[in-house]
Formats: C-alpha cells, sequence, structure tokens
C-alpha cells in the first residue's frame, strides 16, 4: 500500500513500455517489507535535463537510467563513481537529501550474468555490436576480466571513441564490416555480445547475419524478451545468453545502492521465471 512515506524509485527510458524493472524490483521490495514503490518514467531526450532535476523536486528517491540516457545523463550529476565515471555512462542514480549520485552497475550485471551461465571471459574473444553506453559498459567490463574485443557500431566514431578510452586495459580492435569480419574471422570468435537495442521491435533489422554463426559459439543479447536472432541462434545450436541474467544482475546491484540491503535474488529471478 502507498503512503505518504513511501519512498518511490523509478527508471527513465525511452521507449519504456517494455521494462520488467518495476515487476522485479516491487516484487523484492514486497518480500523484504520495505515501504518503497518502483514506476516508469517515459523520457525523451530532450526533457531528460527536466526529468533529473524532477528527482531532487519530487524528492525520488532513486532512479535507474536506460536507452537512450546513460551517457547524456552524466553532465545533469553531482557526483559520478570512479567506475561509471571510467566507463562513461550511468544507469543508476540515487538522491541523497538532494545530492544526485551516478553509478554504473550494468558491468558486474553482465559479468555475473555470464558467469551463472559457466561463460569466463578471461582469454576469450569478444564480438561486440553497438557502441552507446551499454556497449561501453561491456567493453569496459571484458577488458578487465581479461578478454578481447572486437567492435563494430555503424557509427564508426562511437566505436573509435570507446577504443581510444580503453586501450589502456587490453586489446581493442574495431570492426568497419562485420558480415565481412566475421565470414573471415569467425572461427576466432568465442562469444557475440549485442549491445544495440535492435531486437526491441519486431521489425528491428537484424544486427548480425544468423548464417554466419556456428555451433561453436555463444551469442548474447542484452535486449529481452527474446529477440528474433536469439531464437535463429539457438536453432543453429549456439548456446544463447538472453537479457533477462543481466536485467537481473543489475537490479540487485541498484537495489542494494538505493536500500542499503542485500537484494533477494532468487525473488527477483522468480518474477521473471528464471531458473
Amino acid at each position: 500500500m502507498i503512503t505518504g512515506k513511501t519512498k518511490i524509485i523509478g527508471i527513465f527510458g525511452d521507449p519504456i513500455e517494455h521494462t520488467f524493472s518495476p515487476l522485479i524490483h516491487n516484487e523484492a521490495f514486497k518480500y523484504l517489507g520495505l515501504d518503497y514503490c518502483y514506476v516508469p518514467f517515459h523520457v525523451k531526450r530532450e526533457k531528460l535535463k527536466e526529468a533529473v532535476e524532477g528527482i531532487r523536486a519530487l524528492d525520488i528517491k532513486g532512479v535507474n537510467i536506460t536507452v537512450p540516457h546513460k551517457e547524456e545523463v552524466i553532465k545533469y550529476l553531482d557526483i559520478v563513481s570512479d567506475e561509471a565515471k571510467e566507463i562513461g555512462a550511468v544507469n543508476t542514480i540515487v538522491n541523497m537529501e538532494g545530492v544526485l549520485k551516478g553509478y554504473n552497475t550494468d558491468v558486474r550485471g553482465f559479468i555475473s550474468s555470464l558467469k551463472e551461465e559457466g561463460f569466463f571471459i578471461k582469454g576469450k574473444n569478444v564480438l561486440i555490436i553497438g557502441g552507446g553506453g551499454a556497449a561501453r559498459a561491456v567493453v569496459y567490463g571484458i577488458l578487465i576480466e581479461g578478454g578481447r574485443v572486437y567492435i563494430f557500431n555503424r557509427t564508426s566514431t562511437k566505436a573509435q571513441a570507446i577504443k581510444e578510452k580503453f586501450s589502456n586495459l587490453g586489446f581493442i580492435e574495431i570492426i568497419e564490416n562485420i558480415n565481412k569480419f566475421v565470414a573471415e574471422k569467425i572461427n576466432i570468435i568465442n562469444i557475440i555480445v549485442n549491445a544495440t537495442s535492435l531486437g526491441l521491435k519486431k521489425d528491428d533489422p537484424l544486427p548480425l547475419n544468423p548464417n554466419l554463426l556456428t555451433s561453436e559459439h555463444t551469442y548474447c543479447d542484452l535486449v529481452y524478451p527474446e529477440t528474433t536472432l536469439m531464437k535463429k541462434a539457438k536453432k543453429i545450436g549456439c548456446k544463447v545468453i538472453g537479457g533477462y541474467g543481466m536485467l537481473v544482475w543489475q537490479a540487485a546491484f541498484a537495489f542494494e545502492i538505493w536500500t542499503g540491503m542485500q537484494a533477494p535474488i532468487e525473488i527477483m529471478k522468480k518474477t521473471l521465471k528464471i531458473r
């Protein structure tokens, strides 16, 4: 029951209708008996500054930040954690009595979701598709875990910016033509990660030609629920890791930032029927 004492948590994004974050967080709050309520906010790019100011004005306890605001939102915050600053993207904000601090829980969320599936990055070659905030977090996570990165983005300048930012952490190579690269060097790739929003809509183009995949590959999609390419990859025999795992783990770390309590991860998983 919502009362005058209920603390509000939210999520800013565009689109936002697909999000399962309210579902898993509200179940976690309920399970622990916390007087919190998590709600979605549809925030357009041109309204992001006003939305962030609204966190203070409405005394919202905290928010998640999703596509397409993870990089842009940084300029409107008072403090940014060292990791989020290094990555250049924020997905979690906490309101500390009017002082807004940004964090990035995507990195730990992504790595935790892979490890849970038995996939360890060290020594692996990873092809990443994307150049936004999620891609930056994935690249950072892979490099600090000892993996090697091959990155493709339709806007090559974004891929170049990521390489310049993280080349000191390990191996990064920019891919100009993804289908040509995969056709010629698919044998050296262990895992392909789609870090774009392609797949959210049914009519989205595929981020990669599925015929270039083999049963030796692991395909990981940060988008949820199951995308067209995930389905095709399964038919080919690839090990497929969907976005639900990362969703739950990044949510768990954000939950702890907001509440100071350990997240009931099994309850969160059960809510999404993840085993």
